[in-house]
């Protein structure tokens, strides 16, 4: 096997695919850590897509969309966002790209427990009061920032 670098291109592309942020919010009145993922392009632009062609908004207009609904849940006292007011159509994208972007979260003793794309869409399938919604405006929140991270972690800067 060769030595030789694959260039920059895989190089960012591999640093990429090992990108996550972590996201604490609550659920059932527990503080959780979810570990979310930039979804790949072949999965995250048909999502963008259809927000775009069915719904006429882009990918950060759904996520101030979902944002809004966070901020009038808190206003009502509740701790996630009420799916009845949206489309559904927007709730089916969001739990998609919820699916897409779960890749972890974290035991009691703080280690890191890996969920597969199984794991994830089983998760997402049995979620209750909008935590489908609010992490798949998270997963479009980190896929759409993605394009403007200078320096992956690990990395020698951006070149």
């Amino acid at each position: 096997m060769s030595d030789k670098p694959k260039g920059k291109l895989y190089e960012m592309c591999v640093r990429g695919d090992d990108y996550t942020e972590d996201y604490d919010f609550e659920m059932f009145g527990e503080e959780i850590a979810v570990i979310m993922s930039p979804i790949v392009d072949n999965e995250f632009l048909p999502i963008a897509s259809f927000l775009k062609g069915h719904l006429d908004m882009d990918e950060e207009e759904a996520v101030e969309r979902v944002e809004e609904a966070k901020e009038e849940a808190e206003e009502r006292g509740d701790d996630t966002v009420d799916v009845s007011n949206m489309d559904k159509e927007f709730v089916e994208a969001m739990q998609d790209a919820a699916k897409l972007g779960i890749v972890g979260s974290y035991d009691d003793d703080g280690n890191m427990v890996e969920y597969t794309e199984d794991d994830a869409e089983k998760m997402v399938s049995m979620m209750r009061g909008g935590y489908s919604v609010e992490l798949g405006g998270k997963a479009l929140e980190i896929s759409g920032n993605v394009r403007d991270v200078k320096k992956f972690p690990g990395s020698r800067g951006s070149q």
